[in-house]
């Protein structure tokens, strides 16, 4: 956990233990990959901090002549969200700890029904786009492209349930690239998204 001198305004001033720890920037849902910024102050000057999430140790960092740290991490949880623990524990004092809780979701997108018509509609359930309030899918083949609101996203995490059709009655077989995000035009560069391969083949009667 690198330190990082900026970081330590985060968290105000305190006596020593009286730890405090603070994240950066603040928000109610993290993305899962997203790099957050711990600081705390009320540690041992010139000593050791131990990071833990839930209980795990991440790694360590050292407090500066006043008391004070700041490092970054990356967030992260395998699927759906859940609300994390960070503590910060002075390693020369391990009795003076402070902690933090950051709710965590997992960036998803999943399609219902795997199988039929291409022109079917989809259940789609989508989770961790807390880059914008409405999603979006973008349907792309060389000079095909079409731009679908799938619906406003609800909650802290960006959530959202939703029926839509994707393909139009009589596309051309091939394969098309299904990019969901929360961009209303379509961008390879988005850095934000969840990218599909669909396969469209010509049914045999």
């Amino acid at each position: 956990m690198a330190a990082l001198s900026a970081a330590a305004a985060l968290a105000a001033p305190a006596a020593a233990d009286a730890a405090l720890l603070g994240a950066a920037p603040q928000k109610d849902c993290y993305r899962a990959g997203e790099q957050v910024t711990l600081a705390g102050s009320g540690y041992t000057p010139n000593q050791g901090v131990a990071i833990a999430s839930d209980g795990q140790a991440l790694g360590s960092d050292i407090a500066d002549a006043a008391g004070n740290f700041g490092g970054s991490l990356r967030v992260g949880v395998p699927s759906g969200e859940k609300v994390k623990t960070y503590t910060a524990t002075d390693q020369t004092n391990p009795a003076n700890t402070a902690a933090v809780q950051l709710r965590i979701s997992a960036l998803t997108v999943n399609l219902r029904p795997k199988r039929g018509k291409p022109s079917r509609r989809f259940r789609i359930g989508a989770r961790g786009f807390t880059t914008g309030k409405t999603l979006y899918a973008h349907v792309v083949r060389k000079g095909f492209r079409r731009n679908i609101r799938i619906g406003r996203l609800k909650g802290p995490c960006h959530k959202i349930s939703a029926r839509k059709r994707l393909f139009p009655v009589g596309i051309a077989t091939g394969l098309y690239r299904v990019q969901f995000d929360s961009k209303r035009r379509y961008s390879k560069s988005t850095k934000v998204k969840v990218v599909r391969g669909f396969q469209v083949r010509r049914r045999i009667r």
